[in-house]
């Protein structure tokens, strides 16, 4: 699966929260741009999934996985740039069957 870096938004979208996005503000342009990086995470993941010389398992162990994701759930609403690279991240690590 391709580094999270392929999906960066916007400067004015980046660090924007969920509170910016429909239903909670008419905003358009944020969530259109939001959701279609979202929808290029998925593709990313359905082709690698799809291709025969990606690994089955990215393998780590229990200990190396704490560190790679944060499973933490914070206090502040985190950023919509922040929550792509989480789901980037979780997907790369996923069994693809």
């Amino acid at each position: 699966m391709a580094n999270s870096s392929n999906y960066k938004l916007s400067a004015a979208t980046a660090n924007l929260k969920y509170t910016e996005l429909y239903p909670y503000k008419d905003s358009a342009v944020n969530s259109k741009e939001f959701l279609q990086k979202i929808v290029d995470v998925l593709m990313e993941f359905v082709r690698s999934t799809n291709d025969r010389k990606e690994k089955v398992l990215e393998f780590h162990h229990p200990e190396e996985m704490k560190k790679i994701l944060d499973l933490k759930i914070p206090e502040q609403g985190l950023s919509l740039q922040s929550l792509i690279d989480d789901c980037a991240t979780t997907l790369k690590y996923q069994v693809k069957t």
